[in-house]
């Protein structure tokens, strides 16, 4: 294509990318060069900072988007129930070996480091209660790994598979075990609160479960809704632990995305299995047409170095080959040195994937849930990737119910979606789905007034050009997608 028919809309990825935000990117500056690179939602790690911190970045994230004439959504990341080791005293370290023998025992002691045999607490009050023998205990993200040997009288006897330096307040992972923690705990109901009270447009829960999980956070989340008069964030379940690939359905039933941590499952899972896993997780979320983010260390080498590596580039492109909707940077640009280069870099990778996927001639990001419901926001999403593929459509332009967009955003359809509204909270809701770009304009009256003003934005965009061919579907009157008709831009609206 001429670089002068190229339209700007073309650089753009169909993939959404999530950044989380943090000291290297929190600057109004930063955030606005981030949302020109591509992101589409900005991620609160709640597990760090403060909530008088946390305000200001979503507050700056707001401004720079007004300023931008964009939306774009804010997720707050909830801490979620987590075991750590307590401190060790005088802040020293302690290093196990293989076949060394280790106790573990609950309570908020600090740890002798001069204990034999090497006697470590957990801040986790029923760990001896839940572990069995055999079961696996990881410390500090799998750095070292314990094996049950018997359990007696609160102290849980391991043996060392694989050693290391171990310091204070490290993680502590139980893959085997069925933790009787329960999510969200008091700290993730205050930090829910907050994230109502501030506007946060997405609420992810770490370490889910269970249904009851997400049900329990909805609740909370409606009672501060109330007392604020604020609108309901929509939940994001993060799966981080085997337990919760048990009951996929059950929670993608109880949330509105879900959240594959690929390297908490790779801790906890034997790493070949972590992609058919993804494609389960996928999968699910087809079943209930709601979007999946991928996450994991994905640019981890662009901490410190202006590009990927090969192995990095090609995790991403497997994420998206194995259907993601979207993509997830966490350390690259809340701690890095290129934030900015590391959200391009995702974004040149998703736009070169999604090319290479289009130009085949079989090609199918999705599995086939979507292809079998009779619903009929489904079925009008199949009849608008048909028109716009069998009609070389550049893009898909619709205003209508927020459930409709996200059936047409898990179609095939490799053109982008853009949503108009005239709502920005509800705009935001929309971020999270693959080829969606949403646009807030006045309600329309008609379809005719629509059509005129939704071309004129996106070609004063050079989205659009006059003469391309693109699906139109609209809807005013309450009851989805109404109208629905290929037509070419600039043409007389009808």
């Amino acid at each position: 294509m001429p670089a002068a028919r190229r339209h700007q809309g073309n650089d753009r990825s169909l993939t959404r990318i999530v950044a989380t935000v943090g000291p290297a990117s929190a600057s109004p500056t930063m955030l606005a060069r981030l949302l020109r690179a591509g992101v589409s939602v900005f991620r609160l790690n709640m597990s760090h900072g403060d909530p008088a911190t946390h305000a200001r970045t979503l507050a700056a994230i707001r401004r720079v988007a007004r300023t931008a004439g964009t939306e774009v959504g804010v997720l707050a990341d909830l801490p979620g129930p987590k075991i750590r080791l307590t401190t060790i005293d005088g802040g020293e370290t302690i290093r196990v070996r293989h076949g060394q023998r280790i106790h573990v025992r609950a309570g908020t002691a600090p740890i002798d480091p001069e204990s034999s045999p090497v006697t470590l607490h957990v801040d986790y009050s029923r760990f001896a209660a839940d572990v069995r023998p055999g079961d696996r205990v990881l410390i500090d993200d799998g750095a070292v790994q314990l094996r049950v040997r018997s359990n007696r009288r609160g102290t849980v006897e391991c043996s060392c598979e694989v050693g290391g330096t171990l310091s204070g307040r490290k993680g502590v992972n139980l893959p085997e075990t069925a933790v009787s923690l329960t999510a969200p705990t008091a700290r993730d109901r205050r930090l829910a609160d907050w994230a109502v009270r501030q506007g946060a447009d997405f609420v992810a829960l770490s370490f889910v479960q269970r249904g009851a999980d997400l049900r329990a956070l909805r609740r909370s989340l409606e009672r501060s809704a109330r007392t604020a008069r604020a609108r309901v964030p929509a939940i994001v379940a993060k799966i981080e632990r085997p337990v919760a690939l048990g009951c996929l359905d059950e929670l993608a039933a109880e949330c509105d995305a879900m959240m594959v941590a690929r390297g908490d499952l790779a801790i906890e899972l034997d790493f070949a299995r972590v992609p058919a896993e993804q494609r389960r997780i996928q999968a699910a979320c087809e079943r209930h047409a709601i979007p999946c983010i991928v996450a994991t260390q994905m640019l981890q080498s662009m901490m410190e170095a202006p590009l990927p590596t090969r192995a990095e580039a090609s995790d991403v492109a497997s994420a998206i080959f194995g259907g993601a909707d979207a993509v997830m940077l966490s350390g690259e640009t809340a701690a890095g040195r290129y934030p900015r280069e590391s959200v391009d870099a995702m974004r040149r990778i998703a736009v070169e994937t999604e090319r290479w996927v289009a130009a085949q001639p079989a090609r199918s990001l999705r599995a086939t849930e979507l292809a079998e419901s009779s619903e009929p926001a489904a079925v009008l999403a199949r009849s608008m990737a048909q028109m716009a593929t069998a009609g070389h459509a550049r893009a898909i332009v619709a205003f209508t119910d927020p459930r409709s967009v996200r059936f047409i955003s898990q179609t095939d359809v490799n053109v982008p979606i853009y949503a108009f509204g005239s709502s920005d909270t509800e705009l935001r809701t929309l971020s999270l789905l693959r080829g969606v770009r949403a646009v807030r304009i006045p309600h329309p009256r008609d379809s005719r007034v629509f059509v005129r003003t939704a071309e004129r934005l996106l070609r004063a965009q050079r989205a659009l050009a006059a003469g391309d061919r693109i699906v139109v579907a609209t809807g005013f009157a309450g009851r989805g997608t109404e109208r629905l008709w290929l037509r070419q831009v600039g043409a007389r609206a009808v």
